[in-house]
């Protein structure tokens, strides 16, 4: 037996109808909250009934500000609102918000890469968390230290990546990537000036390549005590954090002389 299907009945998310939603599970009217949000009422209308595709971030964080008193937003219906509004949340966080947002069950993922790398990083290059392998493998690179500085300012990191010149080309065309997708905001100003100290990262940032690639090329890495390097299979993830949307990546760095690991990383 088939059940009729009416697409009426299905309806895409909107700006103006998620708006509506929200407000009226506050049981608020469109007066209340356009007053407490300094607009008119009927500009509220003009927003939930769609007439009003794009609106200003000032008005979308004032509406929510005028919801949230009401009840509190949580981030998952702050983010989903934003979203529609297309307007990306561009509030810059910090290390330690960042790892507070890796779950034990994230954590015990890289435990189960045995044998390869693994770790988690933000948009910056701010090492998050390093599985047993990274750590011994990687020396000298710390959870809560920035990955771009100890690439290019750590004489160990040369000495490890026997192929560093591809290596630190990849990381700053994807750093490049990275940039672009977060529109205006204030940290890459910042990086940029701090890895300016460094010739090569200059010279490689000027040359202007990007990448969006999610797997890299192979890396080979000079294990201590081993006789020939260790080669790795390398993959990189966006993990999604719903309060810092494209701020958590992972990445997981397979030998490939072991089976790999089925492990999904998000």
């Amino acid at each position: 037996m088939t059940r009729s299907h009416d697409p009426e009945l299905l309806t895409l998310p909107t700006f103006g109808s998620f708006l509506r939603w929200l407000r009226d599970d506050r049981r608020m009217s469109r007066e209340r909250l356009a007053v407490s949000a300094g607009v008119s009422a009927s500009y509220v209308t003009h927003l939930e009934w769609g007439d009003r595709d794009h609106p200003a971030r000032a008005v979308v964080e004032s509406l929510v500000d005028c919801l949230g008193r009401a009840r509190a937003l949580t981030m998952t219906e702050r983010r989903h609102l934003f979203d529609l509004a297309g307007l990306p949340i561009t509030s810059t966080p910090t290390v330690d918000q960042l790892r507070a947002r890796i779950s034990d069950d994230a954590l015990r993922i890289l435990d189960a890469h045995r044998g390869g790398v693994a770790g988690y990083f933000d948009a910056r290059g701010n090492i998050l968390a390093l599985n047993n392998a990274a750590q011994s493998m990687l020396p000298g690179l710390r959870v809560g230290e920035n990955g771009l500085h100890w690439l290019f300012g750590n004489e160990i990191a040369r000495q490890v990546f026997v192929d560093w010149d591809d290596v630190a080309q990849a990381t700053v065309s994807g750093l490049r990537g990275r940039i672009g997708t977060f529109g205006h905001a204030d940290w890459p100003e910042q990086l940029l000036d701090e890895l300016g100290a460094y010739p090569e990262f200059c010279a490689i940032w000027n040359a202007g390549e990007v990448t969006f690639t999610s797997e890299l090329p192979p890396i080979r890495l000079r294990e201590s005590g081993a006789v020939r390097p260790v080669d790795l299979t390398v993959q990189v993830f966006d993990v999604d954090v719903v309060d810092y949307p494209g701020w958590l990546r992972a990445f997981v760095g397979t030998r490939r002389d072991l089976p790999v690991a089925r492990v999904s990383i998000v």
